[in-house]
């Protein structure tokens, strides 16, 4: 069930992408649809190759997660001292099943939409400077976290509250499986649903200001607003479905800002230096395969 649910987001994700170019980067960029693809997986290899490198990283940071924290301890409680009860009263005044579905399906599929199609869509329009901000953000800001998923324990919401429903967790068999599997349940603080959308709205948002552009004439500017109403959704459902406390949010805010600023001062510095890499690895390794001359 675990793997069903991954394979089923993994695989709509991807199956997406046509339709979600056709409504976001409307006329072919140079060659067609195909030729796009190619070129993007070919030219933009180190962009999609800093995600699989989190996916490694997160699964290693989980393995710390518990040894860890036997050591540094709980604190949810300090969160619950600032802020009690909030998340309970909002899920119980707006709680409804049809919210709750919708939420929980845009919880999960939207994020992960939203980091991958993200990339794509500048990959796909050949837009390198974006490319370059947009997967370096990700990257960056999961890195920040991951002292505070170790250090900084805190619980969600769900988890600690009395009274708080996990819709999330419970929403149906397979959510529970694979949230359980993927999810220590303690690294709520500060919250990537935030940090990492907001890193994106500022990355572009500073990149439309510095191209002599405003929101009402900019060529992007429906994925730029698409960004920007995700991000509000994802900070109502994470506090509804029992997942994050309210001091969650400008912690995310934080964080993003952070590697927001640190992505757009040095992607340039950062991707140069691994094409470099790449280009001294090929020319050692050709080095190698060239037979010596004999004297």
């Amino acid at each position: 069930m675990v793997a069903e649910v991954g394979r089923i987001v993994f695989w709509s994700v991807i199956a997406s992408t046509p339709l979600a170019l056709l409504v976001f980067a409307a006329r072919p960029w140079g060659g067609g649809f195909l030729a796009n693809l190619r070129r993007l997986v070919i030219d933009y290899r180190w962009h999609i190759g800093l995600f699989l490198v989190i996916l490694v990283e997160k699964n290693w940071v989980d393995s710390l997660n518990d040894p860890i924290r036997g050591v540094f301890g709980d604190k949810t409680w300090l969160v619950a001292e600032i802020e009690g009860d909030l998340t309970l009263r909002l899920q119980r005044a707006l709680e409804h099943d049809w919210l709750t579905s919708f939420l929980n399906v845009h919880y999960l599929w939207g994020y992960v939409f939203l980091n991958y199609f993200t990339v794509m869509l500048w990959g796909y329009r050949d837009d390198r400077e974006l490319a370059n901000l947009a997967a370096l953000n990700y990257s960056i800001i999961y890195v920040l976290a991951i002292p505070f998923y170790i250090f900084f324990n805190v619980d969600v919401t769900s988890d600690y509250i009395p009274g708080m429903k996990a819709l999330l967790y419970h929403s149906g068999p397979g959510f529970y499986s694979f949230f359980t599997a993927h999810d220590p349940l303690d690294n709520a603080w500060p919250s990537l649903h935030i940090a990492i959308p907001f890193g994106l709205i500022l990355v572009t948002w500073w990149t439309m200001r510095r191209r002599g552009y405003t929101l009402l004439d900019w060529e992007h500017r429906r994925y730029l607003v698409f960004i920007i109403a995700n991000t509000a959704v994802f900070a109502f459902s994470i506090l509804y479905l029992g997942v994050h406390w309210a001091t969650d949010i400008p912690g995310g805010m934080i964080i993003g800002l952070l590697g927001a600023i640190i992505a757009d001062e040095w992607h340039k510095e950062f991707f140069a230096f691994c094409h470099k890499g790449e280009q001294a690895v090929w020319k050692a390794l050709k080095a190698l395969a060239t037979p010596k001359k004999v004297a």
